[in-house]
């Protein structure tokens, strides 16, 4: 596919951004493949775009999820194209604190939550708000995922791993020993109010 080149004055609008910059505009185009900004100042339309992961901390599955047609948005510039689209590629998730690096250290921290989906590669469990993990297959009982759980179900995980840069957390089942031993069950890494 082919874009037409930039504008000159198009040009030197994303001459005057950085990737760090904290720029503010409008949604004008919502896709499966991200979100267009009309930027403030810019002097074409939609030179502002969004992708998918850059949307929300929560996994979404689609992005209308996280915005919406004529919302005002305020996002961190994280890259240019002033050669080939002509866009500025920004990110929401930028502003805001990581959920997930919240997670880093809960390694072995034993904690309840809610089956949210069943796969056939293992089971999701909610952890707290817009953050899940999951049980792999190899922790199940040989039937799998739909015979050892359901949605909805609450259970009992111990935090194995968390990989806070692709927003993974892997969890296996926490046996009646882990309680027996006084592990105990851990609240959510911040308070509740």
């Amino acid at each position: 596919m082919t874009y037409p080149l930039p504008s000159k004055a198009l040009n030197d609008f994303l001459t005057t951004l950085h990737p760090g910059d904290v720029v503010a505009g409008v949604v004008v185009g919502i896709e499966n493949f991200g979100v267009f900004v009309d930027l403030d100042g810019a002097p074409e339309a939609s030179v502002g775009f969004i992708p998918p992961p850059e949307l929300s901390w929560r996994w979404i599955s689609s992005c209308q999820e996280a915005v919406s047609l004529g919302q005002r948005v305020t996002a961190e510039v994280l890259a240019l194209d002033t050669e080939m689209r002509g866009q500025a590629v920004l990110s929401l998730v930028a502003l805001q604190p990581n959920p997930w690096s919240l997670w880093a250290d809960r390694a072995g921290s034993v904690i309840r939550g809610r089956v949210t989906k069943l796969v056939p590669f293992g089971i999701f469990v909610r952890l707290d708000d817009g953050i899940a993990g999951l049980v792999h297959r190899s922790e199940l009982p040989p039937a799998g995922p739909e015979l050892a759980a359901r949605i909805g179900d609450e259970m009992t995980v111990r935090v194995t791993e968390v990989d806070v840069p692709m927003r993974r957390i892997r969890l296996s089942f926490a046996g009646t020993d882990d309680l027996k031993a006084g592990a105990g069950i851990d609240a959510p890494p911040w308070p509740r109010p």
